[in-house]
This record gives structure tokens, sequence and C-alpha cells, in this order.
């Protein structure tokens, strides 16, 4: 259950109260989130290893993630060409 703690505001002076996670909460949420990128990734056997750590601390493990289906096949694309597109003359040299 995530702590209240009492915070001062700048503007009015007054005392608010926010949640705060606990320290296992916030990894709980941030192991879903590595969990839901290697799903999206289609890496499932690092899913599962995630998986079996959320086990093990006790949580749900699909508690608000929603399993989505990708292609296996995902090809990588390169945004820049290693190979340059003209080749130059070097100075002095004749071809």
């Amino acid at each position: 259950m995530p702590e209240q703690v009492p915070v001062r505001s700048v503007r009015t002076g007054g005392i608010d109260h926010i949640e705060v996670p606990t320290p296992e909460e916030a990894q709980v949420a941030a192991l879903r989130r590595e969990r839901a990128g290697y799903l999206t990734r289609g890496l499932d056997d690092r899913a599962e290893q995630v998986a079996t750590e959320l086990r093990r601390l006790g949580a749900d493990v699909e508690e608000g993630q929603e399993q989505r289906e990708t292609p296996h096949s995902l090809e990588l694309e390169n945004a820049a060409d290693s190979r340059p597109l003209q080749r130059t003359a070097r100075r002095g040299c004749r071809e």
C-alpha cells in the first residue's frame, strides 16, 4: 500500500498528502514494465525469467498488463548505410 507523505504547497502554504509507492511496489512496477517490453519484442524466455522473479516477490504477474501478440520474425532495419555512396579520389592520385 502506498505511503501517505505530507507535503507543503509552495503557493498556498497548506499541507497536502501524496501517495508514494513503497520500494517493493516500485520494484514490482519496474519488473512489470520490463516484462511487457520483452513480450513486445518477442523475447519470451526473458519475459519468463522476469515473471519468475515477480512470483518470487509474491506479486501477480499479469496485474494491469495485457499480453500482446507480436510476430517473432521482426527484422531490424539499419537507419544508416555502412558504405559510402560515392568514392572520392585521393589528393594527388590519378585514376
